[in-house]
């Protein structure tokens, strides 16, 4: 049980969301800049005593309760989604989030983003996981307007182009068909301005825990 459920305060929730902003800024940083040798040593002296003042703390575990109901409201058209602090992708407090703002535009999903310095593969391009990572994010708020509770069962991703970075980005997400607990998923990801061409798509499989 945590201590600070998320919701239960605001203000820890503020600050552990400043907390993850500080640390993807870190993290940016780290990839996207050269300092000198003792710049980099005394930042890891720094860093390690962080880390052992964290690993003293109460380990967080979230409780199944607060996931399976988060699913439960009607989702308005054009409204904001949102999940939990950490999620991976769109989680505002995720050390490796994307800072991913999602809404609901009538029957899809809409995510936007940026990729930065840290999610680098092949010289200024995204590496394809963190691609699949943001489909994977983006595509499971269609969960929220259909109101069930599922994991990822399959995903497959399909590169068109490569995926640029420090970009504005915009993923479209939408249901493709449902098969009992088989809820399949479709998206495309572009640069986010009018015309642009789709850098790639991809399909996805979720398992709702049970049928609806």
């Amino acid at each position: 049980m945590m201590k600070y459920p998320e919701g239960l305060d605001p203000t820890f929730d503020e600050t552990r969301v400043r907390l993850g902003s500080a640390v993807r800024r870190l993290g940016h940083a780290v990839i996207g800049r050269e300092v000198d040798l003792d710049s980099m040593e005394a930042t890891i002296q720094a860093l390690d005593g962080l880390s052992g003042q964290f690993e003293q703390g109460i380990t967080r575990t979230r409780e199944f309760s607060q996931f399976s109901t988060a699913h439960n409201n009607e989702v308005p058209d054009n409204s904001r989604l949102t999940s939990h602090i950490t999620r991976p992708g769109s989680g505002p407090g995720s050390p490796h989030g994307l800072e991913m703002q999602v809404y609901r535009r009538g029957d899809r999903v809409e995510a936007t983003f940026i990729i930065g310095s840290s999610f680098e593969g092949a010289p200024s391009r995204s590496h394809g996981g963190i691609v699949a990572l943001a489909f994977d994010d983006a595509m499971g708020f269609m969960l929220n307007l259909l109101q069930t509770v599922a994991y990822t069962g399959q995903l497959t991703t399909n590169f068109k182009a490569p995926t640029p970075l420090h970009v504005p980005l915009v993923i479209h997400a939408w249901l493709g068909r449902r098969e009992g607990r088989k809820i399949f998923l479709e998206a495309e990801l572009r640069e986010d301005h009018p015309d642009a061409s789709i850098i790639a798509t991809a399909s996805a499989l979720f398992i709702a825990i049970s049928a609806y």
